[in-house]
């Protein structure tokens, strides 16, 4: 024995793997950015779709937040599985997954800023409307 060892626990399982959790981490920002524009949408839509008179909100805006919601649920889930099945420990699976996630919902938090203005969600009219 040569005194090196090797820890079969630690790393990648294998490169091709790695190269799959990094692709998805990467189209994790298209899915961010998707449901923080949903967001935006959504509430803008509730705006254009409120009451007559525009007095109130659209009662079915709680759509946005679910959406929103729903969409990270789906993207945590999809890396904490695609990074234990290229890591090998767990716990570090959990932590890359983790990591990838909060980087993949801040920069498309940024991307959906950027393409609404600024505007995270839809700005209520000041006025009623008036025809």
């Amino acid at each position: 024995m040569t005194g090196a060892t090797t820890d079969d626990r630690v790393g990648w399982t294998s490169a091709g793997r790695a190269a799959v959790y990094w692709v998805l981490a990467g189209i994790g920002v298209l899915g961010g950015a998707a449901t923080w524009l949903f967001l935006y949408l959504m509430t803008e839509e509730a705006t254009r779709g409120a009451t007559p008179d525009r007095s109130g909100p659209n009662p079915d805006s709680g759509i946005a937040f679910g959406g929103l919601l729903l969409g990270h649920v789906v993207g945590l889930v999809v890396l904490v599985l695609a990074a234990r099945w290229a890591r090998r420990d767990p716990r570090s699976a959990v932590r890359f997954a983790g990591v990838a996630f909060v980087a993949d919902s801040l920069l498309g938090l940024v991307l959906s800023l950027l393409l609404t203005g600024g505007a995270l969600v839809a700005p209520w009219p000041q006025q009623p409307y008036e025809p």
